[in-house]
């Protein structure tokens, strides 16, 4: 394997963007070229290696069909002229479309699946050509066995289930002494990761624990939504709304505990490196499985799903119970044995090779 294209929408920040950081660094270094094809042009949030190369789509048409249209045939002749050894297309939504726009040119297409299949492409009309077009993909990659059992045994046979990869060189370094009274949350403010869950919980919380703050890092469509929410039950000296920032995990560290209150992920960054650093973690026992494969009872909290009351019980039983937040938290650490981004990576670049074995 010499060439390798990663086609995606974005290099904005989010998980899916972070993963496809590491594993272009990853590539580079191990002098496979790779080159990372965005279907919009936004700007790169991650830092690259040099030797990554970036090829921006961009907007084609005012029209929104047209302009998608016009996008992917750009892919495709991007594509034949780069002439990669294999596709790796992600999330789901952008895979989809690849598998069509590359039909007949015998470049092997492999599938990133990045969230819950069961919810995941939303739009109806997406989901329909996932049925179509996924018989023709030549490999799939998921992130827990429970998002793969979605998919028929045809789909599967061709599939791996690997964790995402964690870059341990990136972590700062395990906070020692007093943790912060704060209390973090971070992902897009969008309704998948039900930050109105987390506010009220920690509005219950506050009345028994005012010293306290809760802190949600990241931007998206219901910012503004939220901090409504969050100005109607808490002082605002109680809140914040810090945005995006590249030093998340510096911003993290130290902190009480970190909460994923999501309604469903794939296999979330953020709580895969907050346990990293140490911190006692709570998440939604959520579908497809990714925070019931990280979380056992000695190294997290899982909670059901929209349940405000059990949120609010497990942030209480932390703060209560000191000598057990330190247990977990010494606990989660664990998870960077088990997720280096070094052995992840490989493992990917493995499977990526038998998909180019298997179609020659």
């Amino acid at each position: 394997m010499k060439k390798v294209c990663i086609v995606t929408r974005n290099m904005k920040a989010g998980g899916a963007e972070r993963v496809i950081s590491q594993l272009a660094n990853y590539l580079v270094g191990e002098n496979i070229s790779c080159t990372i094809v965005t279907i919009n042009d936004d700007e790169t949030f991650y830092k690259l290696n040099p030797n990554v190369k970036l090829y921006a789509i961009g907007k084609k048409s005012t029209n929104k069909y047209i302009d998608k249209i016009k996008r992917y045939k750009s892919v495709r002749e991007f594509l034949i002229k780069y002439n990669p050894d294999i596709v790796l297309a992600l999330p789901e939504e952008i895979g989809i479309f690849v598998i069509p726009a590359l039909l007949g040119t015998k470049i092997p297409v492999v599938v990133s699946e990045r969230n819950n299949p069961w919810k995941m492409p939303w739009k109806k009309q997406t989901r329909l050509m996932r049925r179509i077009f996924y018989p023709y993909a030549s490999g799939f990659i998921f992130q827990t066995e429970q998002a793969m059992s979605f998919f028929r045994k045809s789909i599967q046979k061709k599939g791996i289930v690997l964790p995402n990869p964690l870059e341990l060189e990136k972590l700062p370094e395990i906070w020692q002494g007093e943790r912060r009274k704060e209390i973090i949350g971070a992902g897009r403010l969008e309704k998948q990761k039900n930050f109105p869950l987390l506010i009220r919980s920690f509005a219950k919380f506050y009345k028994d624990y005012p010293d306290y703050k809760l802190i949600i890092y990241g931007e998206g469509s219901l910012r503004e939504e939220l901090e409504r929410l969050a100005a109607s039950l808490l002082p605002y000296e109680a809140f914040s709304f810090p945005g995006n920032t590249p030093n998340l995990l510096e911003e993290m560290n130290g902190a009480s505990m970190f909460v994923l209150s999501s309604n469903y992920e794939g296999m979330p960054n953020v709580l895969i490196e907050a346990m990293a650093l140490g911190m006692p973690v709570i998440s939604t026992d959520c579908p497809s499985g990714g925070p019931s494969e990280l979380i056992e009872e000695e190294n997290g909290i899982l909670i059901p799903v929209n349940d405000e009351e059990a949120l609010r019980n497990a942030m209480l039983e932390l703060v209560k119970d000191t000598n057990k937040a330190r247990y977990i938290g010494e606990n989660a650490i664990m998870i960077k044995d088990k997720l280096n981004a070094k052995r992840v990576c490989q493992e990917l670049v493995d499977y990526l090779q038998l998909v180019i074995n298997k179609e020659s």
